[in-house]
């Protein structure tokens, strides 16, 4: 077969899959990707000759080169897809123009001399935070002493209360049975 009935045969599978009619191509009228491929081979020819503007036919070939693609239909559907992405994603999109944006205009204070300086003084802060650990653990051990020292006074001042408690009982039953009470206070 020789390279024109191939490619006629192409053209018409693919007008088959685009469900366009086959219309005759005799003057060159109708709107079928064949006719479009002899439109674009005289527009390409003419061009050559000086005819009319070689950037009109070379856009002509592209498109013409874009529907004579075998995979025209699955890659209309992948853009929409792609369209349908990008579209759902607008508003991440925006906000993170709008980020950017703030990013911009942060860039003089992320730039100050006061920022630059952060990674040298991290080791001081790190010294420091260290530093206030160990200062935390001896207090709490401090505080601990100071709770457990609070409870064994606690407990010595009750015992002590409560023998001070016995000790005045007796002290008592002592005094009345050494010193009965009166009874009108005349004897």
């Amino acid at each position: 077969m020789d390279p024109i009935a191939i490619l006629q045969s192409r053209i018409e599978q693919l007008e088959a899959k685009l469900g366009l009619a086959n219309v005759p191509v005799e003057g060159q009228q109708g709107d079928s990707a064949t006719t479009n491929l002899l439109n674009t081979a005289q527009a390409i020819n003419n061009a050559t000759l000086g005819h009319e503007k070689l950037n009109e036919s070379m856009q002509m070939a592209t498109e013409l080169n874009n529907y004579t693609d075998p995979n025209l239909l699955e890659n209309i559907q992948q853009n929409n897809m792609h369209m349908q992405e990008v579209a759902a994603a607008e508003p991440v999109i925006r906000h993170h123009c709008q980020c950017m944006h703030r990013c911009k205009q942060a860039a003089p204070v992320l730039e100050s001399e006061a920022i630059q300086q952060v990674p040298q003084l991290q080791e001081t802060v790190n010294t420091m935070h260290a530093a206030a650990a160990e200062v935390k653990a001896e207090a709490d051990a401090v505080s601990l002493g100071v709770q457990q020292l609070a409870e064994t006074c606690g407990a010595a001042a009750l015992e002590g209360s409560v023998q001070l408690t016995n000790v005045a009982q007796k002290v008592e039953q002592v005094e009345d049975k050494m010193f009965p009470k009166r009874r009108n206070g005349l004897d």
